[in-house]
Formats: C-alpha cells, sequence, structure tokens
C-alpha cells in the first residue's frame, strides 16, 4: 500500500472507514446498527487472519455521536467484553468527544438529569426511524465510553484527555513517526458557544421538553463533528464527519492553511447533504479522490451536492475520480437511488463532463491509495 490508503466499508446511511499507514491502521466510525455483524467485523477478522491476533487499532475515532457512526463501534467494544478468549483486538487509545464533556459536566459526567428525561420520553413517543437514531445516540456514547475503560482502553489520551478540538492556532498530533493528524474541528470557541445555550436550556426547563431537548441534542452532534486532515509522506485525506463546510474552511485558516487546499482523498461531510457543503468548499478544497458513504436514505447522496462537485471541476485537466458506496446497480440502496444516479451522470455526460465514478458492490469495499 502507499503512504496513506483509505478502506471505505459499505456502511449503509453511516460512515465506517479504515486509514491505513503502513502497518498502522486507524478506524474512523463504525456505521449504524447491522454494520459492525454484517461489515466491520469480518473485515477485522480478515485482518487478524493477515496480521495475527491481538490485531491493534492505534485509534478508534468516533467522529461524532450520530447513531450512523457510533454504533457500530459501540457493538465492536461490547463484543470484545463478551468474548471468552484472548481478545482479538487492541486499541491505542479511543477518540470520543463525550455529550457530558461537550455540554460542561466534565469528562466523566455522562448526562444531565433533565437530558436523561428528555430522551427517555421522547424515545417512547418516537416511531420507528426516528426512536432509534435517538435511542442509539447518547446512549450509545456513554457505552462506549464504559466499555473503553473496561478494556483498558484511555479516552483522547493524545490531548491530554479532554476534548479533541482546536484552538486559536494549529493543533497537530504526531498519530505514528510520518503519520500526522491536524485537528480542524471542532471549534473551542464554538464548543463554549455551545456549553453556554445547553446550560441556559437547562436552566429555563426544569421539567424536560424532550422535542426541545432532542433538537438541541443534533446540534450538539453535529458541531462536536472531529474533522482531521491525515498527512503522510506528503499525501493528504480529510476526514470530514458530519462537519460544516463553513466550520472546516474555518479550521483550514486557524491551521494556517490558506488558499486552495490539494487533497488526495476528500471524505465528503454528512453523507453528501447538500446542507453541509456550499460551491466554495469545492472551490477551496480539491482532490484527486471524492468519497460519499451513502445509501439513499434522507435523499443522500443529494443532486445539489453531485452539481456543486462537478461544476467546481468542470473543464478541469487534472484528473480525479468519485467514490460510491451504493447505486451501482438496481435496487442496491435505497429505492430509486441508482436511477437517480444514473440519470445524473448520463446528464452531465450529454452536457459535454464525463464523470469518473466508481461503485462498491455489495459484499466490497473501496479501497484507495492516496
Amino acid at each position: 500500500m502507499s503512504a496513506l490508503t483509505l478502506e471505505v466499508l459499505r456502511a449503509e446511511h453511516g460512515d465506517c472507514l479504515l486509514l491505513h499507514h503502513g502497518d498502522d491502521l486507524v478506524l474512523i466510525d463504525g456505521g449504524p446498527t447491522g454494520v459492525y455483524d454484517a461489515t466491520l467485523k469480518p473485515r477485522l477478522q480478515e485482518l487478524i487472519g493477515e496480521r495475527g491476533a491481538p490485531l491493534f487499532l492505534r485509534i478508534v475515532m468516533v467522529s461524532h455521536i450520530d447513531d450512523d457512526h457510533i454504533v457500530g463501534l459501540a457493538d465492536m467494544f461490547a463484543d470484545a467484553l463478551e468474548e471468552t478468549g484472548a481478545v482479538q483486538w487492541q486499541a491505542g487509545e479511543l477518540w470520543l468527544n463525550a455529550f457530558g464533556a461537550l455540554t460542561g459536566g466534565g469528562a466523566t459526567v455522562e448526562t444531565s438529569s433533565v437530558q436523561s428525561a428528555a430522551l427517555d420520553a421522547l424515545v417512547a413517543k418516537a416511531p420507528g426511524k426516528e426512536s432509534e437514531a435517538i435511542a442509539a445516540t447518547v446512549p450509545n456514547g456513554n457505552a462506549l465510553v464504559r466499555d473503553a475503560g473496561a478494556l483498558g482502553v484511555r479516552r483522547n489520551e493524545s490531548v491530554g484527555g479532554g476534548l479533541v478540538e482546536t484552538g486559536d492556532a494549529r493543533t497537530s498530533i504526531t498519530v505514528q513517526p510520518g503519520l500526522t493528524f491536524t485537528v480542524l474541528a471542532p471549534a473551542a470557541k464554538r464548543l463554549a458557544g455551545l456549553r453556554s445555550t445547553w446550560e441556559s436550556w437547562e436552566r429555563d426547563h426544569p421539567a424536560a421538553d424532550a422535542q426541545e431537548a432532542a433538537n438541541l441534542d443534533r446540534s450538539v452532534f453535529n458541531l462536536s463533528s472531529i474533522v482531521v486532515l491525515a498527512e503522510a509522506d506528503g499525501k493528504r485525506v480529510l476526514l470530514t464527519g458530519d462537519a460544516g463546510s463553513d466550520d472546516i474552511l474555518d479550521g483550514l485558516g486557524i491551521a494556517g492553511l490558506t488558499g486552495v487546499q490539494n487533497v488526495d482523498i476528500l471524505k465528503l461531510p454528512h453523507h453528501g447533504s447538500r446542507r453541509n457543503v456550499n460551491p466554495g468548499f469545492f472551490a477551496r478544497v480539491r482532490a484527486r479522490n471524492y468519497v460519499i458513504s451513502a445509501n439513499g436514505r434522507d435523499g443522500n447522496p443529494d443532486d445539489p451536492t453531485l452539481t456543486m462537485l462537478c461544476d467546481a471541476r468542470r473543464g478541469d485537466d487534472e484528473p480525479w475520480t468519485l467514490w460510491l458506496t451504493y447505486g451501482g446497480a438496481p435496487g442496491d440502496g435505497k429505492p430509486g437511488l441508482h436511477e437517480r444516479l444514473a440519470a445524473f451522470f448520463e446528464a452531465r455526460k450529454a452536457a459535454g463532463q464525463e464523470v469518473d465514478v466508481r461503485f462498491a458492490r455489495p459484499g466490497e469495499r473501496h479501497t484507495i491509495e492516496a
């Protein structure tokens, strides 16, 4: 493999990524319910078969605690605790911005009594998909913190056990000699404002209003997305979680990375949602490889996002590739995804822009060399 290689596992509507640097491995997110058993666990077992046990994961990183990113990792840690023999993998550390720390309760506080009551009430009321999502966010983060402690995996050790965040100056961490992570988000200033908002809400709502609490929780999750620029031997991979493009660009500025930034791999934020990008983002961040992990749920990837990306590269002589995890054949992903994507790329071709698009097939994954 090259200096940096990104494996993109099919993770339904979520993210599940493996970053390789030589023999070093970093696992980023684990997808929603079912992805661990169907996809992540089999891939880890393959690697264990190749390298032997225990498989060492330099960092296990939770970009943020939304269910489509954290559930697979919570399942993975719980599974390790249930093993009767020797644990098959070890992690150097866990990167996770826990809810209690994000909202000012301290690193050891899981959640406030107000929020616990709000979550319980909302889960009881919410139907189907919404109930599942709410039930899997904060509680799964809490479970992952507990299970990591039981397995002896230290949380956020590279930053002294506090939040993984960026301040007023560049925040770069040597993951391993030759591999650095520059943290671009979340911003400490943004999180300070978020904590103030949460504390004010708690004071004004002694009796928990379930829907309002859930709405505020959602802003907490998105604003807390860990964004890192991974660099090794001149290769660059930008991992964005579900962050907004403005926060990512602000983080680049804080890190002193001004002007157009060329990266080898860009994982688009929030599964290609139009709500998280704008044309300025694609003008400022240019990649040889663009990755979108999405199965069509909630309309992701959005056609407007694909349009912004393609427009930014129209007439560009430099080759680039778009990697999609679902939609390469009829019935792959949510209903209508294949047909919508096929129509989009056919229209671009008819307009004189043929996009090099690669789809992962069922049972396969993307392996992209930086």
